[in-house]
């Protein structure tokens, strides 16, 4: 097994860390924009990984964690406007990952094929840093 995949080289955990705080009131521009490019992927991901199911699959974590991450975030604020601002801003949040990826020389496209890989097959791919907590909560009930 390769190395994990640290939790800052996921774009949607930036975006739940920010819509965590948009939800407080902490940050001004609506993340609703940048929730729906993450369901998207997710969907989109969803479907690679049930075509190719099987008994090492992880598709329940996969499930739990994107429904806590994305789609409750989603509901919380889906009733909120989004404004000329809140587009500008989803532009310079993606450039800010795109660079902060190329900083730290990792490869976008190579981190989320490796994370599906892991989750099509648990002994294949890279897993996340968050997997480990999930086992660690999952193994004390």
């Amino acid at each position: 097994m390769a190395d994990i995949i640290r939790a800052d080289k996921f774009i949607s955990i930036w975006i739940f860390i920010y819509t965590i705080a948009y939800i407080f009131k902490i940050t001004p521009y609506n993340p609703i924009i940048l929730i729906c490019i993450a369901l998207t992927f997710f969907v989109f991901s969803l479907f690679i990984i049930i075509y190719n199911l099987n008994e090492k699959s992880l598709l329940f974590y996969y499930i739990m964690i994107n429904t806590i991450a994305k789609i409750i975030p989603l509901f919380i604020i889906i009733d909120n406007k989004i404004t000329n601002n809140d587009i500008i801003f989803t532009v310079y949040f993606i450039l800010l990952y795109i660079i902060y990826m190329q900083y730290i020389k990792e490869d976008i496209i190579c981190v989320y094929r490796d994370y599906v890989e892991f989750i099509i097959d648990k002994d294949k791919g890279r897993e996340s840093s968050f997997y480990n907590i999930y086992i660690q909560i999952y193994n004390n009930f």
